[in-house]
């Protein structure tokens, strides 16, 4: 595997990071900019799921106001 195809958005300046000795800085920091796109990733699901189950929430309030003929007052 070489290091275009393990690196492609480096593959420009392959010749400039040999030169450099900087491969290894490279993997570094395309491990640091992965691990900082998943945390945000599991942050954004975490979110979508927080807000999925406050909807379930309101609905279930909403269903339960109305199998007693009341009126559903949201709290907020």
């Amino acid at each position: 595997m070489g290091f275009k195809e393990k690196y492609p958005d480096f593959g420009a300046i392959e010749i400039q990071i040999r030169r450099a000795r900087a491969e290894r800085q490279v993997a570094i920091a395309t491990a640091f900019a992965n691990a900082i796109f998943g945390f945000c990733a599991g942050v954004k699901r975490l979110a979508v799921k927080a807000g999925n189950g406050l909807a379930a929430e309101r609905d279930r309030r909403a269903i339960e106001s109305d199998a007693f003929l009341k009126r559903s007052v949201p709290k907020y």
